[in-house]
């Protein structure tokens, strides 16, 4: 069973989040293709740098390798406003993940799975009921990851976003308990 250590992310480590993206975008041109993240697009420098600086982007550890990084907020975007959701929740009891990603050479051991229970950990500490997402509806493999762990699929809608133009997303939520 992986176990994983949830740090928040500083500027001096910016080239190291940006790597792991990016390695993660030039893994596999399929890969590259379902995700809505561009290169110099989204997420770029100034994505991570607002996030590190809300406190919000953090990295996964696994001893002293990196497996990951994630971006976890307390605000929820205004198309999660509008959602209809399995978890009713006031905006303090949210915590939203953004950004997931694991690093390529650690895919297929149980890393994402691992996060998720970090993740969860971290919002319940927070006092937090739910963890909301979306994911585009291209990104298969997440919608399976995240079906398989217990979100619930809490509709579809259709957002406009420069990496990916009008394009449909899912939202998902799981209740912590």
């Amino acid at each position: 069973m992986n176990c994983l250590t949830l740090t928040a992310a500083g500027l001096e480590q910016l080239p190291l989040i940006r790597n792991l993206y990016w390695k993660l975008l030039d893994s596999s041109e399929e890969y590259a293709g379902i995700l809505q993240w561009k290169k110099e697009i989204y997420p770029a420098d100034e994505d991570w740098i607002r996030y590190i600086q809300k406190g919000e982007m953090f990295l996964l550890w696994d001893a002293a390798a990196l497996i990951g990084a994630v971006a976890l907020t307390e605000t929820q975007p205004d198309a999660y406003r509008e959602g209809s959701w399995s978890v009713p929740s006031s905006e303090g009891e949210v915590l939203v993940i953004h950004l997931l990603a694991i690093h390529p050479d650690h895919q297929g051991r149980g890393y994402a799975r691992a996060a998720l229970d970090a993740i969860g950990a971290f919002a319940r500490a927070r006092g937090k009921r739910t963890l909301r997402l979306d994911a585009i509806a291209t990104n298969k493999p997440a919608q399976k990851l995240y079906e398989a762990y217990g979100f619930h699929h809490c509709g579809t809608r259709r957002l406009y976003y420069e990496s990916t133009g009008l394009t449909d997303f899912l939202f998902y939520d799981y209740p912590l308990k």
